[in-house]
């Protein structure tokens, strides 16, 4: 593929009641509330505890407590379509029972994200030998793209030791556009294409406007996410070269996949996806604690020497540190 280097090839509040019926319907918005940010703030603790050892494992659900914090990492973790999650007993009924406990931690409105929680007995899970001792939960990736979703030829894993597994590693998270998906401060994500053969590709992470690395010339397929910073990242196709990404790659050519602050002159979101749009020529701009990928779109984005519908498609992730949650 033109252009591309083999690395490139192989990775590339819940609502307030407004009408409430009694002084505690009125309180129970703030106890979601409560459990949410608890929740996130045991999600950047646990991040701290896992980011050297980066393991992964059931989450223990014996208690309200650990059953409170598992249904907050649900809300939390909603937006993410192709995300599941599986809920394990020594019996069937129990791991239905720890299900309706969660239900009672979930405000009403999100009472529908129980139909991604799937129920198993211990003997329905030969892999998870804690499930024989108590309730245990996890995360499960649903590796099939659903046939309403928009189809797009970059394809993005995330894998993130905080979420708790069936096994002793993490899962690939697959993303899918529209998603939306925290990640943790000892997270990787793997980047492919699969796409024309004469396409030149770019794959590029922002975080402060200019601030850019070169994803394809990561030294490792498995990249770190920004540590501190929300990350923009750019997947783009295009049938011929485009200049103002072909500039970005040519000042980063020395970098080693390090990011470099090329300055507000050559910032993606600003110059490229439309500065002060809301929603951009390619991407829809969310808070800084979303990941969101675009519909792909044909559109003629830079500068007026590049020929019309040589960008044929672009991507665009934005991934915040779940830390910067609490």
């Amino acid at each position: 593929m033109p252009g591309v280097s083999k690395r490139a090839k192989s990775m590339v509040e819940p609502n307030r009641n407004t009408n409430p019926t009694s002084a505690s319907a009125a309180r129970r918005p703030d106890r979601f509330r409560v459990v949410l940010r608890a929740c996130a703030v045991f999600l950047a603790l646990v991040l701290g505890a896992t980011c050297e050892t980066a393991v992964a494992s059931p989450a223990n659900l014996s208690s309200d407590a650990d059953v409170a914090s598992f249904a907050g990492l649900i809300r939390l973790y909603s937006s993410a379509s192709r995300i599941n999650w599986v809920v394990a007993a020594p019996t069937l009924a129990g791991a239905n029972a720890v299900i309706a406990n969660i239900g009672l931690h979930l405000p009403p409105n999100d009472q529908f994200l129980l139909q991604r929680v799937k129920p198993q007995s211990a003997a329905d899970s030969p892999n998870v030998g804690e499930a024989w001792s108590g309730p245990v939960g996890w995360m499960e990736p649903q590796n099939a793209r659903a046939s309403s979703a928009p189809a797009c030829s970059w394809q993005v894993w995330v894998a993130d030791p905080a979420l708790p597994s069936a096994g002793p590693g993490p899962a690939n998270i697959p993303l899918a556009p529209n998603d939306r998906l925290p990640v943790g401060a000892a997270a990787t994500f793997r980047i492919g294409f699969t796409g024309l053969l004469q396409s030149k590709v770019y794959a590029f992470g922002e975080t402060r406007p200019g601030a850019i690395r070169d994803l394809a010339t990561a030294p490792d397929v498995n990249i770190p996410v920004a540590a501190d910073d929300p990350e923009t990242i750019l997947l783009a196709i295009s049938r011929q070269p485009t200049p103002f990404l072909e500039g970005i790659r040519s000042a980063l050519a020395a970098s080693g996949g390090q990011r470099l602050d090329l300055g507000k002159d050559h910032a993606l979101r600003d110059n490229l996806l439309g500065r002060g749009r809301g929603i951009g020529a390619n991407i829809q701009l969310v808070g800084p604690n979303m990941v969101i990928a675009t519909a792909p779109n044909k559109t003629n984005l830079a500068s007026a020497d590049t020929r019309a519908n040589d960008l044929i498609e672009t991507c665009a992730f934005s991934l915040m540190p779940v830390q910067a949650m609490r």
